[in-house]
């Protein structure tokens, strides 16, 4: 009887007391426009620089590559650091929006390495003159067939994206970690505020590899029927 009073009193101290629920659905929507807002950037500037890397004149492949490597090196806390401090803060942008593009140069160098790798593979499988003519095509035909030959890792970016998403309480963001912590720090039980952080981000990683699957059969079937 005594173990189920300690996890009603510990629901309603970290949950409920003192308008905790609320703190808790912001951090929740908070989080969820930090990984959007990464999301979108991570597609746009991933897809933009996997073209320099892919294309013919060696000058502009080497930038690409360049860009990609820097991306994808500099840790996610640096770069929403200069943002932050250096670049957007002072202009008053949002700091969930500003948190959310720093973690977007990341994912966009780790995406345009995937997307660079998996044109490159397609490439070997035709003739060398409809190699040299998909640039033209790139955006419209390449880029799509290369996202669908890569939805596994594409999914494992995103998932990481959304770990990523936890850092933005560096810049003050109360995204659900900052949140969580400042709960658990009030009321001096930080074990429950740290399971609970932690079940969020398992549904959401649940529901990120959910909507992937429901990708891939979609794309399977649209191909079957292709086919036929």
């Amino acid at each position: 009887m005594k173990f189920i009073t300690d996890i009603f009193n510990a629901v309603y101290n970290n949950l409920i007391s003192g308008g905790a629920y609320y703190l808790v659905v912001k951090g929740v929507l908070t989080t969820a426009l930090v990984t959007v807002t990464a999301w979108v950037v991570s597609a746009v500037l991933g897809c933009a620089v996997s073209y320099l890397m892919c294309y013919e004149k060696k000058v502009i492949s080497a930038i690409g590559r360049g860009l990609c490597f820097i991306f994808r090196s500099v840790p996610a806390v640096l770069t929403l650091w200069l943002f932050y401090f250096c670049i957007f803060g002072r202009r008053g942008f949002n700091a969930a929006v500003i948190a959310g593009i720093a973690i977007g140069f990341w994912g966009g160098g780790h995406l345009s390495e995937i997307v660079e790798r998996t044109v490159n593979r397609l490439r070997s499988t035709v003739s060398e003159n409809i190699a040299a003519r998909l640039e033209r095509v790139y955006f419209s035909a390449v880029v799509p067939q290369a996202l669908e030959e890569s939805l596994w890792d594409i999914k494992r970016l995103a998932v990481h994206i959304l770990q990523w998403s936890a850092i933005s309480g560096y810049i003050a963001v109360n995204d659900l970690t900052e949140v969580m912590y400042g709960i658990g720090h009030r009321t001096m039980y930080p074990f429950f505020s740290i399971f609970f952080a932690a079940i969020c981000y398992m549904i959401a990683t649940l529901l990120i590899e959910w909507i992937f699957k429901v990708l891939e059969k979609v794309i399977g079937s649209d191909n079957k029927e292709s086919e036929e």
